[in-house]
């Protein structure tokens, strides 16, 4: 075994392992530019600040560096290493949004975890690294695809849509995540990529409703969007801004909110063509039975939103684990006589602890594992309909009536307390359980 020119400082061991201990000053920047490799694969990722600069500082000081910072920002990520009166730094901007991929979370946070071990230093980090971006994806397209159609078919199912038009969102659904696939190399833009994919979804939905002879239409066609709300940016928002990264949560939050602008800003116009629910037969029954059926529904939907995150098989087990149980005790609660919005808390308070406990299992951060379990429970439904409401109350030859009012406020505040409810759930558990420790 040789000592890597590209750490000048390591030493060998009468045992054949690296003493990865003071290394030299390294001229080159190989170090810096190992750190600053592992900071963007963590960002292109989808983790969040404060795990990208706890898994930097730790990769270094297990490699022998002490001094060692990463600044992230929502548009360029910084690495400084500092060797006696010498320091380098190196920065790299992003071009691309963040694609959750929770297989190389998971295999990034493998890595570090082993990197005690004897033989692991700079040069099998970097060749892991390299091995985890040309991984392929754990399924097929075509199954993520029908999956991710799928699990929006189950959020309708959830809302009480009728039977009627769940093949039609399955179809919509799935053809709008594949123009979310292959959209952005032609586009270049995230925003525009979103506007693409929500057109395809509705068009296609509103092409296919006539056909399908549902009183359910409005229900269909919005649950024929929701593999476009970024969960995972909006929970990383908060956990940025609640561990006082302040810059790069609030722009995360700010692209949140202007991808759900695009979105209802695409649902407007379809919404307006078609004719109000009439109500049609409720697929999911009260009492026991209906629990367990909402909880199925929940737990399917888990599942399709997990594969478009890239999840690694051993976690999908314990996704739908989370959302069948997050939708169990929502439902408990709100036959037990608490409030909706308090019922949220709970429950995805509750699934977040089985996803910490999960995540520590398979590796896997538990923030997607909860954010999988929690985008059944999006009032995507009252947010389109508040927002529709605006709109029809903005226009300058709109009838203002007591009704619209009532419809549009109870809609928009509803679907706030619920968003805050599902953040806080998520946020809060995390914050009290990893306190003090570092994120890796």
């Amino acid at each position: 075994m040789t000592v890597s020119q590209d750490d000048p400082g390591s030493t060998l061991s009468p045992g054949g392992c690296n003493l990865l201990k003071a290394p030299g000053p390294d001229p080159e920047g190989h170090r810096v530019d190992l750190y600053l490799d592992l900071g963007k694969t963590l960002y292109d990722a989808g983790a969040s600040v404060q795990r990208i600069s706890d898994s930097v500082r730790y990769c270094a000081h297990a490699l022998g560096d002490d001094d060692v910072h990463a600044f992230v920002g929502n548009e360029a990520i910084e690495v400084g290493r500092r060797t006696g009166d010498r320091t380098q730094i190196r920065m790299h901007a992003f071009r691309n949004p963040v694609r959750v991929n929770a297989t190389i979370l998971q295999g990034v946070s493998r890595m570090l975890s082993s990197l005690g071990t004897c033989g692991a230093g700079p040069d099998s980090v970097k060749s892991k690294l390299q091995e985890l971006r040309d991984l392929p994806p754990v399924f097929p397209s075509w199954v993520t695809i029908i999956a991710v159609g799928a699990a929006c078919a189950a959020f309708a199912w959830l809302n009480n849509a009728d039977i009627f038009s769940l093949w039609v969102v399955l179809i919509a659904a799935s053809i709008g995540f594949t123009a979310k696939l292959y959209a952005f190399p032609l586009a270049g833009n995230l925003y525009l990529t979103v506007l693409l994919s929500a057109l395809a979804a509705s068009v296609t939905a509103l092409v296919l409703l006539p056909f399908s002879h549902t009183a359910t239409a409005e229900t269909a066609l919005i649950s024929s969007l929701l593999f476009l709300v970024p969960g995972t940016i909006l929970i990383n928002g908060g956990l940025d801004i609640v561990r006082d990264h302040t810059g790069c949560g609030i722009a995360r939050l700010v692209s949140v909110m202007a991808q759900l602008l695009v979105i209802t800003g695409v649902l407007l116009i379809p919404l307006s063509l078609i004719a109000p629910e009439t109500g049609g037969p409720v697929l999911i029954s009260t009492g026991l039975t209906g629990i367990l059926i909402s909880a199925t529904a929940a737990g399917i939907a888990a599942l399709g939103f997990s594969l478009m995150m890239n999840m690694p098989v051993a976690a999908l087990p314990g996704c739908v684990i989370c959302g069948g149980a997050a939708r169990i005790i929502r439902e408990i609660a709100i036959h037990a006589g608490l409030d909706p919005i308090l019922s949220i808390f709970i429950a995805m308070s509750v699934a977040t602890l089985l996803a910490f406990g999960i995540g520590r299992i398979t590796h896997v951060t538990e923030v997607v594992i909860a954010v999988a379990a929690g985008l059944p429970m999006i009032p995507g439904l009252a947010a389109i309909m508040g927002l529709n409401g605006l709109f029809q109350l903005a226009h300058p030859a709109s009838v203002v009536q007591s009704a619209l009012i009532q419809t549009t406020l109870q809609s928009s505040l509803y679907a706030a307390g619920v968003s805050l409810a599902l953040v806080a759930g998520i946020i809060f558990p995390l914050i009290i359980i990893t306190r003090g420790k570092p994120r890796i």
